[in-house]
């Protein structure tokens, strides 16, 4: 394979030039960003929908009740694999009890519209399989080291131009293998895009996984994934992994190791030491219902047992909840008392049995059932994606902070709000200033420093989102979230920029950075003016208040209830009062 990825390399010729090179960040983060997408689609549907029960068929039998599924490509999954997530986006949504979430979805293209995979709408998107591969020898000097290959099917034609400009702004380049148009980034261990035809496409952050995945779909040998996975080939997600691989990985040795650490593990160590496959199901079509399987050839009684334990330390643990919440009802919410009700059902109608080598832990909820569970998370939901976002945002500050150290070590000082251009004359804001130091020198240098923020060529640099200076908040992807507080004596209100040593207050009690909402596009040399009297409106994004970066790079949320005269001291970095 590593052959194959050589030879692929000797032939790549760059495809889709556009004027200047756009590096916003590399293809490896988008890939990743969109593996963060199909992960979340997983979660909105096996914890917001499953929840943490498993499940069990109902007496009626399941093909009078339930409708025929197309077969995931699970052809596609190499022998070499030891893990796989297949999820039916479009299904999925598209079932009554997911209501909530489409509207917890609409609610997010509102605010950022750049909620896809690739350029496909998840309501579009007919299946995605997420499939993990270990290294092979010679390709990585980690030996731990795991890729990843995703095969997506779209219920209508890829738009190929829009697809290939989410996968990557850097320049692509393409080859052919095996009669299929590969696209690649050009490392040799780098992202890789291939079309399969109209509706497929194949993405790994690794090319040599697209590689094997196109050899495995040409190939008529070699389908051992496709016959095991025919267990769970009629769910909503998917899931499986081969325990034998993940146990000699070293990932798998350090999960055992903190698995040790839980009080109950023995009972769960029979499921780790002795299964050879493990499946997971969730099929949701009118009804839910949830599989845990374990296939194991010698031990199976042993598996069985350990999963009848699983089952009742679950039935156990609720019943102590249940007991807490009874005799403390003030502290029960409505919402976790309608969780409580479905969670009770579904374990009680947990069951487990065994046929053959298969051990299978199960249960299942009605449409009610399920409707009411997720409505009653979609509030938590809700809470977590704002602690994430306020966490991005934090870690957003941190980077511009550390630029802002690496620049003054380079110049012996912050930059100025508005930098000058070569010319002497021409501004340029302190954000464009900073690309170099934020991994963006591509972008840095298509901008055109002897023509304003705004000329023609400019414009097109302003358009491009920058993702360090976009709140995850914003609604304007154009705009800046960050700015620097301009006026006499703040750290930015020179022309010529402040050093540390200027600072007497002691850079620890000085702010350098806060997070705003202005409708300022990010190049725009413009920020946020302080007369030193009247205080500016900071925030506007979270609750309750908004982060700030200080002078020693460290990342503090100030509340909106701050005393005035303590938040004009931490704007200021000579006014004697740390």
């Amino acid at each position: 394979m590593r052959l194959a990825v050589m030879e692929l390399q000797s032939q790549v010729r760059p495809v889709n030039r556009q004027g200047f090179s756009m590096r916003i960040n590399s293809s490896r983060g988008r890939c990743n960003r969109s593996l963060s997408l199909f992960l979340t689609i997983c979660f909105f549907t096996v914890v917001c929908d499953g929840g943490a029960v498993f499940a069990q068929d109902r007496s009626e039998p399941e093909a009078q009740k339930q409708t025929p599924m197309p077969a995931f490509p699970f052809n596609a999954v190499p022998d070499t694999a030891f893990g796989v997530i297949a999820v039916r986006p479009a299904q999925i949504l598209a079932e009554k009890s997911m209501q909530p979430v489409r509207e917890l979805i609409q609610q997010e293209k509102q605010k950022n519209q750049t909620f896809d995979l690739f350029g496909l709408d998840p309501a579009q998107l007919e299946s995605v399989v997420l499939i993990y591969l270990p290294s092979v020898k010679g390709e990585h000097l980690t030996p731990t080291f795991i890729k990843y290959g995703m095969v997506i099917k779209s219920g209508k034609l890829i738009d190929r131009q829009l697809a290939k400009k989410k996968f990557s702004k850097l320049e692509l380049k393409q080859a052919d293998f095996k009669g299929k148009q590969i696209l690649t980034t050009g490392a040799i261990d780098g992202d890789g895009l291939c079309f399969f035809d109209d509706k497929t496409m194949i993405v790994s952050d690794n090319i040599s996984a697209v590689l094997q995945i196109i050899e495995q779909l040409q190939s008529t040998a070699g389908k051992s994934w496709s016959q095991r996975l025919q267990t769970v080939e009629q769910s909503s997600v998917a899931a499986a992994i081969d325990m034998r691989i993940v146990r000699e990985l070293a990932i798998g040795q350090q999960m055992h190791t903190l698995a040790e650490r839980i009080p109950f593990w023995p009972v769960l160590s029979p499921l780790w030491d002795n299964s050879d496959v493990a499946f997971f199901s969730l099929k949701l079509d009118r009804e839910l219902s949830a599989k845990l399987i374990f296939e194991q050839k010698e031990n199976s009684e042993q598996v069985k047992q350990a999963l009848e334990g699983v089952l009742s330390l679950g039935q156990n643990m609720f019943a102590q909840i249940q007991e807490t919440a009874r005799k403390n009802p003030q502290r029960v919410q409505k919402g976790d008392l309608e969780k409580m009700k479905v969670i009770e059902s579904a374990l009680q109608a947990g069951r487990v049995t065994q046929k053959g080598d298969q051990v299978t832990l199960a249960t299942s909820l009605n449409d009610n059932e399920s409707t009411r569970l997720l409505a009653s998370l979609v509030p938590g939901i809700k809470q977590a994606r704002e602690a994430a976002r306020r966490s991005m945002s934090k870690n957003n500050i941190k980077l511009i902070m550390l630029a802002l150290h690496n620049y003054h070590q380079v110049h012996k000082h912050f930059p100025p709000a508005v930098v000058l251009g070569p010319d002497g004359k021409t501004p340029h804001s302190w954000r464009v200033e900073l690309l170099p130091f934020l991994d963006q020198q591509a972008l840095y240098d298509s901008y055109k420093m002897n023509e304003p923020w705004d000329s023609e060529h400019n414009k097109k640099i302003a358009e491009t989102m920058v993702p360090v200076y976009h709140n995850p908040n914003s609604e304007n992807p154009k705009n800046a979230s960050y700015f620097v507080v301009v006026g006499k004596d703040t750290p930015f209100g020179t022309k010529e920029g402040v050093s540390f040593a200027e600072m007497t207050d002691g850079t620890s009690n000085i702010i350098a950075i806060v997070e705003a909402k202005q409708d300022i596009p990010w190049t725009k040399p413009e920020d946020i003016s302080f007369d030193g009297k009247k205080l500016p409106d900071f925030g506007g994004y979270h609750d309750g208040g908004y982060h700030t970066g200080y002078c020693d790079g460290s990342v503090h949320f100030i509340s909106s209830r701050i005393d005035p005269e303590t938040l004009k001291s931490l704007l200021i970095f000579n006014d004697g009062k740390p």
